[in-house]
């Protein structure tokens, strides 16, 4: 697992949102990479920040000298002053947890732009493949062969994405579309397995071979690889063991 790899999945790491093998295999990473293990602990620290809240008190010693500067005057006086000092607290406890949050912002939000954007991506997925199943726009192609899905794409995208019907395997190929994800046009295939839709998003990679990298989100599984110069995320309702099972397909 690579560090870039590692930094999309740190906040589902935190929040225990991924499944055994990935967290396996980050909690591995992170035993040996320093950077990314302190990423981790900026994440906790962030979190525990903002579901606490930063309650500063004034120190004590600063009610004492205020008070103690004030020993020769009235009892009015004192008294007064114990009421400016309960005061200051409450001022206090303003003005520094904003320095608090100010010092946090500057130091952990440049880390949470980068780490959201790979957590964006994969809402962004999630979001695709419920909007494909719910507004009736699963297929711009509808077809289980292979050679009249593949031509479609032709001019509508700038690559020519990888498709296969494993029907033979139980995957039957539904049809295609294209969708926007990662800010550009992707081939979008669906596959249907049993009851279950599959959307399997592929557009073209860096070239470098990653994953794959297991998530759940909102009840729906994911599983982003790498591969043959494209990247592919898949999601669905299926089980995990299922969704392994089409990954290796597809690498294959």
């Amino acid at each position: 697992m690579t560090c870039e790899d590692a930094r999309r999945l740190l906040d589902a790491h935190v929040d225990r949102e991924l499944d055994v093998a990935t967290d396996r295999e980050l909690t591995r990473h992170l035993s040996e990479c320093e950077r990314c293990a302190r990423e981790v602990e900026s994440i906790r620290a962030l979190k525990k920040a903002l579901s606490e809240g930063a309650r500063v008190r004034a120190p004590q010693a600063l009610r004492r000298r205020i008070v103690d500067a004030l020993g020769s005057s009235p009892v009015v006086d004192r008294a007064r002053a114990a009421r400016a000092v309960r005061w200051l607290p409450r001022s206090s406890a303003i003005a520094i947890p904003a320095a608090i949050a100010a010092l946090l912002a500057f130091l952990l939000i440049p880390r949470m732009f980068r780490i959201d954007q790979g957590d964006f991506l994969v809402r962004e997925v999630v979001a695709a493949h419920v909007r494909s199943t719910q507004v009736d726009h699963l297929t711009d192609v509808a077809s289980s062969d292979r050679h009249t899905v593949k031509p479609w794409f032709e001019g509508k995208i700038d690559f020519t994405p990888p498709v296969t019907d494993f029907q033979a395997r139980t995957f039957k190929l539904v049809g295609g579309r294209v969708d926007y994800l990662d800010d550009r046009p992707v081939a979008a295939l669906v596959y249907q397995h049993g009851p279950h839709l599959i959307n399997v998003f592929v557009w073209p990679s860096d070239g470098s071979e990653r994953g794959p990298t297991r998530l759940t989100r909102n009840g729906y599984n994911l599983e982003h690889f790498s591969h043959a110069g494209m990247n592919y995320w898949i999601v669905s309702d299926m089980g995990v063991d299922e969704m392994e099972k089409l990954a290796a397909l597809l690498r294959s």
